[in-house]
């Protein structure tokens, strides 16, 4: 039996990440349990899996639950040995879609076993994780969301100062000020 060592690095300021021990018959469900309790997580919101490809269309997402009948099975029914097999895959764990908790997820070791341990494993903390309660989107959040979503992750890239104000009009209060664009 493969088990896998994961890299689980939380997406914030400091450098966050957790180091679990799975296996390949274990469920991105049971992954998505100890990610919560590893970084003291306690609600139950929405979380997704992505499993990225080449080219953004070709990605695989695996919802907790298929909210929008996408046909994609949840994570419940995804085994680990369908979507990790070998050292660099990489899996996106999005938790709670409002606040948008990201974790990037990396196989950093495959070792084989005669052991199949029930239950993954949490092996090693690195840093404090924040408080789920204290990622709050503010109108800056908000409004650079919305501004990607309209122009796309580029636009971001390109020219950090149009950021500020995309239409260049110098009175950009709130997003309601454009709504023609939307």
């Amino acid at each position: 039996m493969k088990e896998f060592l994961i890299k689980v690095l939380l997406e914030t300021q400091n450098t966050v990440y957790r180091d679990i021990l799975v296996n390949e018959d274990h469920t991105l469900l049971q992954i998505h349990e100890l990610v919560k309790k590893s970084f003291d997580f306690k609600s139950n919101e929405l979380a997704s899996f992505i499993k990225e490809e080449e080219g953004w269309d070709n990605d695989a997402e695996y919802p907790l639950e298929d909210v929008m009948n996408s046909g994609n099975p949840t994570i419940e029914k995804v085994v680990v040995k369908d979507v990790l097999s070998e050292v660099g895959d990489q899996l996106t764990y999005v938790y709670d879609y409002l606040n948008e908790w990201k974790f990037y997820l990396e196989v950093i070791e495959v070792e084989v076993n005669d052991t199949n341990s029930l239950e993954p494993k949490l092996l090693k903390r690195f840093g404090d994780a924040p408080k789920e309660q204290e990622r709050d989107l503010n109108g800056a959040d908000a409004q650079s969301i919305l501004l990607n979503a309209m122009m796309g992750d580029e636009f971001a890239e390109e020219d950090e100062d149009l950021f500020k104000d995309p239409f260049d009009s110098g009175n950009m209060e709130s997003l309601d000020d454009y709504e023609e664009y939307l």
